[in-house]
């Protein structure tokens, strides 16, 4: 058997006008998952990411602290997250008079606030109640799918693979894995901890779940206040 660290990304950039790269914290928290692994012994085989910029950074965060050399990486575009923008720009120009949305205009920088309307929003698109989207539910776990199947295909027996992924990647690859319904995996999504481990062992046949979400690397009494989701 092999076994994959899916991790999702640091900390990203929340409320900036890009998002997509890591925050002055999200580039700690790498640094200090590479640390924690390298007190561990813990070495990778093969390092795999998807190709959105948080991811990379990420990485090259882990690699830093665990002071090994992290150029060569596989790029598997299917643990790119979904657009979140579009989506919920999508589910206001459909339900424009949803009390949620009252009260993130009202208060645009309230991360509560935000993540609530993105579960209705969710729950919306898994039940393809939302349409002008450039990407359907149905699209987005199809190629979530895929890269699973290309992680098992690349399966060697004993290796030890690191991936990046994202939230609602990650939470569907696992929710996958389990069978577990769409609005479970949407629970799943908006749980996920920046740098969170999900540990899998699989061949090319089957991939079996160890461990959710796991952030050992901040389990201590002066790094628990840097647990962060978004």
């Amino acid at each position: 058997m092999s076994e994959l660290f899916l991790v999702r990304h640091a900390q990203a950039s929340f409320g900036a006008a890009n998002y997509d790269q890591l925050s002055e914290l999200g580039v700690r928290q790498a640094h200090w998952l590479g640390e924690y692994l390298l007190q561990r012994g813990i070495q990778f085989d093969r390092a795999i990411v998807g190709d959105m910029h948080r991811h990379h950074q990420t990485l090259d965060g882990i690699c830093d602290g665990m002071q090994c050399d992290g150029s060569r990486r596989t790029v598997l575009s299917g643990l790119n997250e979904y657009n979140f923008v579009d989506l919920m720009q999508a589910f206001v120009a459909q339900m424009p008079d949803h009390p949620l949305i009252a009260d993130l205009v009202a208060d645009p920088v309230n991360k509560q606030k935000h993540f609530r309307l993105l579960r209705v929003a969710l729950s919306a698109w898994g039940r393809d109640q939302i349409y002008d989207v450039a990407e359907t539910w149905q699209c987005f776990s199809r190629r979530v799918r895929d890269a699973r199947e290309q992680i098992q295909a690349l399966a060697k027996s004993g290796e030890v693979v690191l991936a990046i992924g994202s939230g609602g990647s990650n939470s569907t690859f696992m929710g996958q894995v389990l069978n577990a319904p769409v609005e479970s995996i949407f629970d799943l999504n908006l749980q996920s901890k920046n740098t969170g481990i999900s540990r899998y062992f699989y061949n090319n046949r089957k991939i079996n779940l160890t461990e959710f979400n796991a952030v050992p690397h901040l389990e201590t009494t002066e790094l628990a206040q840097y647990v962060t989701f978004g």
